[in-house]
Formats: C-alpha cells, structure tokens, sequence
C-alpha cells in the first residue's frame, strides 16, 4: 500500500531536521577547528593575537623578549607603493607610503612585544589595525590593515595579507570596474619594502605556506637592524660627510636587496 500523504510529509519533515542536525554539529566541528586564535588584546583600534602557524615545518623561536622600541623600528620601516610607481620612483627617490601611521605603531609595538613573550613555538602573533579615513561629506571610511609575524633565529618574518581594506571602497571600484577581480587584500597591485634595505634577508624559505597569493612578506634580521639605526641617524644630520666609496657600495647592495624583494612579490603573484 502506497503511503499516505500525511506519512510522506511527515518523513521529509524527519529527514530535514536531520540535515540541519548533521550540518549544526558539522558547523560547530569547524568553528572548533578554526579556533585557533587567542586574542591578547582588543579595542577599537586593532587586535593583537595568537593564532596557530599552519606550516608545522616552522617553528619559532618563541617565547622571546624583544624590546617594543625594536618592534617600533620594524613596524616603521615597512612601506607600501605601486607596482609602476616602484619602477618610475626608485631611482627618483619619491616618497612612499608607510605601512603604519605613528599612532598604529605605537598602538602595536608595546602589544607585539608581549605577544612575543608569550607565544609558543608554533604560533605566530596576528596584528589588525582599524582606521578611519574621512571620505565625501559626513561619510567616514573605516580601512583594515593586518598581518602577522614570528621570530626565528635573529630574524623577525613578517607577513602583511591586507592593507587599508574598505568593503564599501572595494566594492565601489569593483562595480566600476567589473572585469578586474575583487582584491579584499589591497595588495594586488603592491608591494612590500622595507627601510633600512640592509636589515632585509633574502630568505624565502621561512615563508609560510597556505598563504593568499597576495600575501606580502619581509624577512628582516633584527640585530642588522638595530646596528643601521645609528646610521641614519647620521646620515640625515646636518654635518654629515659627504659619501665615501663605501656608503656608494653600501647604497648598490641596499638597492640590490630591494629589487630581489621585489621579485619574489612578483614570482609568488604569478604562482
């Protein structure tokens, strides 16, 4: 006898329930999965936490003790341009744009510091900035700056996956322009540069894998750092000699260091 109605609606209504059972519990397997952050601090400004490295071939050097002055140095000396203004400036000497206004950086460097303190060996301390920026009127445009970064043998590898991201801004410009792909990094068309050029280490091989192929990444040897700051600092006083055949050579490894980080931003965007 076939079924009745009555009977047949009864099991539909069973099997759905089912279904939305088996995706609840699917649901909550992942959020659980994808926990792995550990927000250390938070406001309106930006979050600093630890979230587990995917790579489980790094491990850092972690827990260590940094001086927020140190993070300070890195935070400032990462700066951001345009593919095609990075070719027609570099040689002008044009300003670029810093990564991180000086009220981020020092919302960030003392926060990172103890990120850093107390993050295990494979965790890595998250960073996100949120900043305004006025737009037409009354309206106010709220922009996403966030990344990551680890320590490893006197080095820091610092990771940038999106820079001043809007939702509305991004969606504005992709109606616009509709051919072009949504870029939620901000990064399609960057690229990542550090100053002084002489603290960067051509070292790709701690680059964590899993990554957006947008991501930007700087390897940059602390103690170097620390060692070059002293040196700006003369070369931009008002009595500084003039350049020896030594700062030239100093500057053409610089610009050399520069121009391989360059490349392998543009080798990982083509991959």
């Amino acid at each position: 006898m076939a079924p009745s109605p009555q009977h047949s609606a009864r099991k539909l209504s069973h099997s759905r329930l089912l279904l939305l059972a088996l995706l609840c519990v699917a649901g909550t397997a992942c959020g659980t999965t994808a926990q792995s952050n550990k927000v250390l601090f938070e406001d309106p400004r930006g979050t600093v936490s630890l979230q587990t490295i995917s790579d489980q071939s790094i491990q850092a050097s972690h827990p260590i003790d940094l001086k927020p002055a140190l993070i300070a140095r890195v935070l400032s000396g990462m700066q951001i341009q345009e593919y095609l203004q990075y070719y027609q400036q570099t040689m002008t000497g044009e300003a670029i744009t810093p990564v991180f206004l000086p009220e981020e950086v020092q919302f960030l460097a003392p926060r990172i510091a103890k990120a850093l303190s107390t993050a295990a060996t494979g965790e890595a301390v998250a960073f996100l900035i949120t900043s305004p920026r006025p737009g037409t009127g009354s309206l106010v445009y709220m922009e996403t700056t966030a990344g990551s970064l680890y320590a490893y043998d006197q080095s820091l590898y610092v990771t940038l996956s999106q820079y001043r991201y809007d939702p509305m801004l991004t969606n504005m410009h992709y109606a616009a322009y509709r051919p072009r792909p949504l870029d939620p990094s901000g990064l399609r068309n960057r690229i990542l540069l550090f100053t002084p050029s002489a603290a960067l280490r051509s070292d790709n091989v701690h680059r964590p894998e899993g990554g957006a192929f947008t991501d930007r990444f700087l390897a940059i040897d602390y103690q170097l750092l620390q060692q070059a700051s002293p040196a700006i600092a003369t070369t931009n006083a008002p009595d500084a000699p003039s350049r020896t055949t030594e700062a030239l050579a100093q500057e053409v490894e610089t610009l050399r260091k520069a121009l391989q980080s360059v490349q392998q931003q543009l080798d990982s965007q083509t991959t």
